[in-house]
């Protein structure tokens, strides 16, 4: 057997079979320990795990609104208007979805409305507002949402 070694490091051949490490030197041991690191990390080791499933889509409809929705961890939420208006303001919990435009679109989303990737597992909701100025209170539309893993 051959040792884990650049080409030209001294070595002394030790008394048994197989690798010595008497004479090795640092950098030889760090070096091997290394590849042995890597080969243990790499994706091929990991293939032989569970494979993980796709996200799939949700998409909450304006009669969500009011009730809970179940989702995954990996899935895509997209938010539907409740109602039309011009400006919304949204409040949701950045540690469970992460939203998917800039904030821009977050006030002024277009006929889709709004997209959100699911990053944790766990119990959440959304709320979302359109902004009125003037008159009366404008109506607050929440779905919760249960994460599953």
């Amino acid at each position: 057997m051959k040792p884990l070694c650049p080409v030209g490091t001294p070595q002394t051949p030790g008394p048994t079979a197989g690798v010595s490490l008497h004479g090795m030197t640092t950098s030889c041991l760090v070096g091997a320990a290394l590849v042995c690191l890597f080969a243990n990390c790499s994706s091929a080791s990991m293939a032989a795990g569970r494979t993980p499933r796709p996200g799939a889509e949700r998409v909450v409809a304006p009669s969500d609104f009011g009730g809970t929705v179940s989702v995954r961890l990996g899935d895509v939420l997209v938010v539907r208007q409740p109602m039309t208006a011009s400006e919304w303001q949204v409040a949701y919990d950045a540690a469970y979805l992460e939203f998917q435009g800039s904030p821009e679109s977050l006030a002024h989303p277009d006929s889709n409305g709004w997209t959100f990737h699911i990053v944790r597992a766990g119990e959440t909701s959304l709320t979302v507002t359109p902004v009125r100025r003037g008159g009366p209170n404008p109506p607050r539309f929440t779905v919760s949402i249960h994460i599953g893993a």
